[in-house]
């Protein structure tokens, strides 16, 4: 029997050999427990593409241009984290 994994987040397991996993499908994950979003796929929209409960129109309350951004496995395709965040600069 081989050692339990630990669990990073509800999406991300750690094996014992340090290996990222995702928690749904056992794909391994690229990158350690603090960089591994950013190696992740992602999709990058509009706000308004978050939901209803989301400001369609940002730029009435912030100076920069945001985005809504959700990064996925890359076996299952399961969304890991979803945010409303600055949009990133090009070639980041």
């Amino acid at each position: 029997m081989s050692p339990p994994s630990v669990r990073v987040n509800a999406n991300i397991r750690q094996r014992p050999d340090g290996i990222l996993v995702c928690a749904h499908c056992l794909t391994e994950l690229p990158g350690t427990a603090l960089t591994v979003l950013e190696q992740l796929p992602r999709r990058e929209a509009a706000p308004s593409a978050a939901g209803p409960h989301i400001c369609a129109n940002p730029e009435a309350y912030v100076d920069a241009d945001v985005v809504f951004r959700q990064y996925y496995c890359p076996g299952c395709w399961t969304a890991f984290q979803s945010e409303v965040v600055p949009r990133l600069p090009h070639g980041r």
